[in-house]
């Protein structure tokens, strides 16, 4: 028959001499796994601060960044990273300038919202902005809806026609499906700098149909425009340039697709039937699903609130009628001149013209 673990013992192992009656075998095995555990999930983050202190320091930042990408919704990882990028770099750049910003915002783009990161941003923010006058009435808050694919990054760019506007397309940090907190205080907060300063605010995303009702609720005046495209050459668009080995919809460790940076920002369906035997067919089903079902929220709360969301057609963004309507609905007047930002590909330079500080 064993003996009881002594007192003695059990203050060896880290345990209390009041705690030591149950101290056992199942205890011990838990606590070695959750310190291998620990050792595991630090590992990244240790090898990545040996290869900088060895002065690879691109090979460092590789390592933390697919990292994170293989693991999107390890917060605390995304944290680490934010503060990794922000203190190896920031001393490159001249506080309360707008290349500042676009570091800083560069950052926030493949990481997440850390104190660090948040503080140094509304830091230089606010300085830059010292250098802008500021309005006698506070601009207008636009947020533009889109299951992607559809011409959000148009109408970033219509909406930039407004005289003195200020309008991102996906202007990080970039929020989850089911939006996090901090991140979207942050956008409330950069909304209410910004409109001190310019007649208008916006910006782009497919992620703002889930921060809607907190967008209007803390800005009672702000609006929403949705895009709307043809659904069969929106899944199209959607499959040329989705990697074949990402897929957005369905949840992590599936087995059949590798995890992505972008994972956490989009709803996860059931795995189709037979998704395994033919993955290209089932991650259409999926595309088509989540194209399907959101532009429905969309014509919902156009049909809702038909004074604050205005539903326009991709095809007919060019539109001299569709401009007209747009004008009419801000009550500000965008440009005629056509517009076709991010065709064909998953990202456009030229998108990022006016975006990041």
């Amino acid at each position: 028959m064993n003996s009881p673990v002594s007192p003695t013992s059990a203050a060896h192992f880290g345990v209390t001499p009041w705690q030591y009656h149950r101290w056992s075998p199942m205890h011990a095995v838990r606590w070695v796994g959750k310190r291998l555990l620990r050792v595991y999930w630090d590992l990244p983050t240790r090898i990545a601060e040996m290869l900088w202190t060895l002065g690879l320091r691109r090979a460092a930042e590789e390592l933390l960044w697919r990292a994170y990408c293989a693991y999107p919704y390890d917060h605390a990882l995304g944290e680490y990273l934010a503060n990794w990028l922000y203190n190896h770099h920031q001393r490159r750049f001249a506080p309360g300038t707008v290349e500042r910003g676009n570091f800083l915002m560069q950052v926030l783009e493949r990481s997440c919202p850390s104190p660090r990161l948040t503080s140094a941003y509304f830091e230089n923010l606010g300085a830059v902005l010292e250098q802008v006058p500021q309005r006698a009435q506070a601009g207008q808050v636009v947020l533009g809806l889109g299951a992607g694919r559809c011409g959000s990054t148009t109408l970033a760019a219509i909406l930039h026609t407004v005289e003195g506007a200020i309008s991102t397309h996906e202007c990080p940090p970039m929020l989850h499906w089911v939006p996090l907190p901090l991140e979207l205080q942050f956008h409330l907060r950069r909304f209410e700098l910004f409109r001190h300063h310019a007649p208008l605010v916006a910006d782009c995303a497919h992620w703002w149909i889930n921060s809607l009702d907190q967008v209007f609720e803390a800005f009672p005046a702000s609006k929403a425009i949705g895009v709307i495209r043809e659904t069969e050459a929106c899944v199209r668009s959607w499959m040329k340039v989705s990697s074949a080995d990402v897929n957005h919809f369905v949840p992590a460790h599936n087995r059949i697709w590798s995890p992505d940076r972008w994972d956490p920002l989009y709803p996860h369906y059931d795995l189709p039937e037979a998704a395994r035997q033919d993955p290209t067919a089932a991650k259409e089903t999926l595309v088509r699903r989540y194209i399907l079902e959101y532009n429905e929220r969309m014509r919902n709360l156009a049909a809702r609130m038909p004074d604050r969301v205005l539903l326009v057609a991709t095809e007919e963004l060019d539109f001299p009628s569709t401009r007209a309507r747009i004008s009419d609905f801000l009550q500000m007047s965008v440009g005629s001149d056509p517009i076709r930002r991010n065709v064909g590909r998953d990202w456009d330079a030229a998108s990022a013209d006016y975006l990041y500080y």
